[in-house]
């Protein structure tokens, strides 16, 4: 564990940075677990319209 907290670097519209605490401090992405989760919900969304694109 590193002797800091990473945070997050995800951006805010204004600019802000998040204060969260990265999931993983030594991943070359730092990003809290509400971010992940944001991604991870967008992800499937796209994977879910390429899926419905394919079978029109």
């Amino acid at each position: 564990m590193p002797d800091r907290i990473i945070t997050c670097r995800v951006l805010s519209g204004r600019g802000n940075q998040c204060t969260g605490e990265a999931v993983d401090p030594n991943a070359d992405l730092k990003i809290c677990a509400r971010h992940l989760a944001e991604a991870q919900r967008l992800v499937h969304e796209a994977f879910q319209r390429a899926r419905r694109q394919e079978s029109s």
